[in-house]
């Protein structure tokens, strides 16, 4: 009977060196794994508070061109997109610019004139109206939660398309005023030049609630035209000796002007866009008709 307690200390103590691996073990089955190893789609945002897939996106919007060196411009436009899925819309974007004439024009363009002699012009192109069909693309959706106060829902979106630009040629003179006031007036009335434009943008849309959101953009317009050259003192001697009513860049589109001396130029232009978006059907239709596929 004595041996019983010997062997009993034997075996706890045999338990003991056992069971330390199993102890180690069960501290790392606390560490849970993110997601199954056979789950190669796993799910990044959940609880998605907005769907975009087969909703109309009608946008009012406001934009300021910053890139025109000689005039200040603003615009107002509608843009409607249909959203094929929540990544993927197709948008038709109209807008115009209000502003013209000599209003808008900036203190760059009455130095310039200062400069020059009182006889030439200077030629200021005046952006007007921008239409375009677009491809959009929203790789990424989001949550923000500033400071703890409050969670913002929103995605960001490229741009990229074609359309049609138009923009008001005026021919400008140096004046100076009864009160001595510098200026520039239209020596003539404003032309219109016609363009193919392409443009590439970045923006992103901020979710307040299930049916509107506030968007913020970014877009470049490119496009190339012929315009009268000066580079040199041939084309400027042949150029300045053109009709007042044809020397500006609308020379150069016409076939019957050869005393034209031209060069092809790249010029773009940025506008800098925000809007409102209302969104059509309402929110309970789309979960509905998610849920019934």
């Amino acid at each position: 009977m004595n041996r019983w307690p010997a062997l009993l200390t034997c075996l706890a103590v045999a338990l003991s060196l056992l069971g330390a691996p199993t102890a180690a073990q069960a501290a790392d089955d606390d560490v849970v794994a993110t997601r199954a190893p056979t789950d190669k789609r796993q799910t990044l945002v959940r609880n998605k508070f907005f769907y975009k897939r087969g909703r109309f996106e009608i946008t009012p919007q406001f934009g300021y061109i910053s890139s025109s060196p000689l005039n200040n411009e603003v615009l107002a436009g509608l843009s409607l997109t249909y959203h094929v899925t929540d990544k993927f819309g197709v948008e038709l974007n109209g807008s115009y610019a209000f502003l013209g004439g000599q209003a808008n024009t900036k203190q760059l363009a009455i130095a310039v004139l200062r400069l020059l002699d009182t006889s030439l012009r200077l030629e200021s192109v005046d952006p007007g109206a921008f239409v375009s069909l677009s491809a959009v693309f929203s790789p990424m959706y989001g949550k923000l939660n500033p400071f703890g106060l409050a969670v913002i829902n929103l995605d960001f979106f490229f741009v990229a398309g074609v359309g049609y630009g138009n923009e008001q040629i005026e021919m400008l003179n140096y004046t100076v005023d009864e009160f001595n006031r510098e200026g520039a007036a239209l020596a003539v009335d404003p032309v219109t030049n016609h363009m193919l434009m392409f443009h590439l943008g970045f923006g992103a849309k901020i979710f307040v609630s299930k049916w509107f959101s506030l968007k913020l953009e970014g877009r470049l317009y490119l496009t190339w035209d012929e315009v009268l050259s000066y580079d040199d003192d041939a084309s400027a001697a042949a150029n300045r000796n053109l009709d007042a009513l044809e020397s500006n860049r609308l020379a150069c589109h016409d076939s019957s002007n050869t005393g034209a001396v031209c060069k092809t130029v790249f010029p773009t232009t940025l506008v800098l866009g925000v809007g409102g978006s209302f969104w059509l059907p309402g929110d309970k239709v789309v979960r509905a008709r998610m849920n019934r596929r």
